[in-house]
């Protein structure tokens, strides 16, 4: 996968650590998913009282080389060796266009990913984070290698499906159209298998916080 300023963003520099969380070297982030070793990410969601409260995911680019034309994170990024949050943040600003200050995000916890597929031994810690905006869909703008369109799913649709209550929900989505220098908005159909693969109840999770953000609630955690 090439990277923003044309190098491979699998030769990047990443800090590893062991079982207990010691930093124990540094890898790039090729031989780190082949070798299984730990290293850190970045989650941030957005979160909206738009059409009664509804959390923001973006659609992998049919470009990307693992879950291409899935539904993920608002945003996500790797630690690279040395880098803190306020580094990795830039992430938000190239992915969607917006740099929000680091005031703004809501640490929410970490989450343990682990995961085998196509080669790839992961072992990852990210760091997961809400923001807060009530902008529009096409007030935002798409790093189209990765990010192919934004999709508004209500909370309360979220919970329905990912508690078992539905199979299926209607979300709202945007799409970035080079050709007509335009967006394109429409209404989506979605089953849990839209959504990037977790073991774990973590969208659900997700769905939780993202409600108790928006009732004010002052301790939040996945």
């Amino acid at each position: 996968m090439i990277g923003r300023e044309g190098a491979s963003t699998e030769d990047e520099p990443v800090d590893v650590y062991d079982d207990s969380g010691k930093k124990v070297g540094v890898s790039t982030r090729l031989e780190a998913h082949k070798k299984g070793l730990w290293h850190y990410n970045f989650h941030c969601w957005i979160v909206t009282r738009r059409h009664g409260g509804s959390l923001l995911f973006q659609l992998r680019s049919e470009a990307k080389p693992s879950f291409p034309g899935l539904l993920d994170s608002t945003v996500g990024g790797h630690y690279s060796a040395g880098e803190r949050l306020r580094e990795v943040s830039r992430e938000i600003e190239e992915e969607i266009g917006v740099r929000p200050d680091l005031e703004e995000l809501v640490p929410i916890g970490s989450r343990v990913d682990v995961a085998h597929y196509d080669g790839v031994s992961k072992r990852e810690v990210a760091q997961v984070f809400l923001l807060r905006s009530d902008r529009p869909l096409t007030g935002y703008r798409l790093y189209q290698e990765e990010v192919r369109a934004l999709i508004e799913v209500r909370i309360e649709d979220g919970l329905k499906l990912f508690s078992g209550g539905t199979k299926s929900i209607a979300a709202r989505g945007a799409e970035w159209d080079e050709a007509r220098r335009g967006w394109k908005e429409a209404t989506v159909r979605l089953s849990r298998r839209s959504f990037v693969p977790k073991m774990d109840s973590y969208y659900m999770s997700l769905f939780i916080a993202a409600k108790s953000l928006l009732s004010g609630e002052r301790y939040i955690s996945i």
